[in-house]
């Protein structure tokens, strides 16, 4: 499987398929938010954090299907 996943040029090891990479980039960038004054920036911080949290959401979806089956739909991949 994970040749299969090397050779579509994924590494299943990689930090972008960890969702403790995705929440720690969405508690950084809401920290950065929380300094902020200005209204509109500080909003749109705090919307990309919650794309992150969104990511680590998938990349914990991804980690559990993998760990299941060793078989992956080809719309997956």
């Amino acid at each position: 499987m994970i040749c299969q996943l090397h050779a579509l040029g994924m590494n299943p090891k990689s930090k972008l398929y960890q969702p403790d990479h995705w929440r720690g980039r969405a508690e950084a960038t809401r920290k950065k938010a929380e300094a902020l004054a200005d209204g509109k920036a500080k909003d749109r911080l705090l919307k990309i954090a919650v794309e992150y949290d969104k990511l680590a959401r998938r990349a914990q979806v991804w980690q559990m299907r993998r760990n299941e089956d060793d078989t992956w739909p080809e719309e997956e991949l």
